[in-house]
């Protein structure tokens, strides 16, 4: 995996910050456990877990990328704003713990997929074994990655609650709710064909979340202040049922998605610009072909807690009356070449 953006900032803050010597030091700890979890943890998830989608290094690799973007500008959007204004809003320690937790917080997938969140702690003592000098380090990087998904303490979704505001390291202080809020963001938005492939043989249970990620494409866009979902829908070797199925899986990503981007900027002041979700869903015949038909809207705010609410499709498809699947069904029956 090629040094990411996010990372070549990280390697630019701590030497700028800390000193060359200091600073490369950091890195190179940083770079130590990276280059281990890449070549001897991340390839052996999908032997443990064969049925999931990519949790290895293209993943992380996504997830770094996804941070980049939700902090940073488009460097060709507006000219007149400073690219890295807000990222700068968080110091060189804070981005260092954010890219260990990044590159950390599957790794308990290794053992089963279950509560793997909470599995952080052996994988890292592995790694680092018997030394002392990281031990704040390895606490607050089991207590973002913990908070990445799962419950709380409490029993309830809300696991960034359970996240101290502020903690220290090497006597600095950590935005650490800030960091875990990235951190679940990134990841949530960590969907595609990338996560996938047509040549994995899936189980008929899980082979709804490897369609899901073949159909999804995810755009980041600060500046305009929002979340771009476009689903591209193959038709032809789909039925009215498979086809009804996939619609219904979409919508229930769509909300949590939407879901988590609401949520996380509650603790994440970094994330208060992201202010709506918008979604398209494409139709398509031919890849190379303008679709056969296309739905567009958009979510905006209310913010929420996840589990308050469960994602509902039918909610979404009364907001959204475009979005019933009799409607669509009904459409795409007129359209020339569409077997349904």
């Amino acid at each position: 995996m090629e040094q990411t953006d996010i990372e070549k900032y990280l390697e630019k803050s701590l030497k700028k910050k800390l000193g060359k010597m200091k600073g490369m030091d950091y890195y190179a700890d940083y770079q130590y456990v990276r280059k281990i979890l890449i070549q001897d943890v991340l390839p052996n998830i999908k032997a443990k877990e064969p049925e999931l989608t990519d949790h290895g290094e293209r993943h992380i690799e996504n997830v770094l990328n996804n941070a980049w973007r939700l902090l940073t500008y488009d460097e060709d959007i507006n000219k007149e704003i400073d690219r890295y204004k807000d990222i700068n809003k968080l110091t060189c320690y804070d981005l260092y713990i954010l890219c260990l937790s990044i590159l950390f917080h599957d790794v308990g997938n290794i053992e089963g997929r279950k509560d793997h969140n909470k599995k952080v702690l052996k994988i890292y003592n592995a790694i680092r074994p018997n030394n002392r000098e990281f031990d704040s380090e390895k606490q607050l990087i089991s207590k973002v990655t913990s908070a990445h998904c799962g419950i709380n303490s409490s029993g309830s979704l809300d696991t960034l609650k359970d996240v101290k505001e502020k903690e220290f390291l090497s006597g600095m202080p950590i935005k650490l709710q800030e960091i875990a809020g990235i951190l679940r963001l990134a990841d949530e938005l960590a969907e595609g064909p990338q996560r996938t492939s047509n040549f994995l043989k899936i189980k008929r249970e899980s082979k709804i979340y490897h369609q899901y990620a073949k159909i999804t494409h995810i755009s980041i866009d600060r500046g305009n202040e929002r979340i771009i979902l476009t689903y591209d829908i193959p038709l032809g070797s789909e039925t009215e049922k498979s086809l009804s199925t996939l619609l219904l899986f979409a919508y229930k990503r769509l909300i949590k998605l939407d879901e988590e981007r609401r949520y996380t900027k509650f603790y994440s002041k970094l994330l208060i610009p992201f202010k709506k979700t918008e979604f398209t869903f494409n139709f398509i015949i031919n890849e190379d072909d303008p679709p056969k038909m296309s739905i567009s809207d958009i979510l905006s705010d209310t913010c929420v807690i996840p589990g308050k609410k469960r994602p509902n499709p039918t909610n979404l498809m009364n907001e959204f009356k475009e979005l019933k699947i009799e409607n669509i069904m009904r459409k795409l029956r007129k359209i020339n070449g569409v077997k349904i």
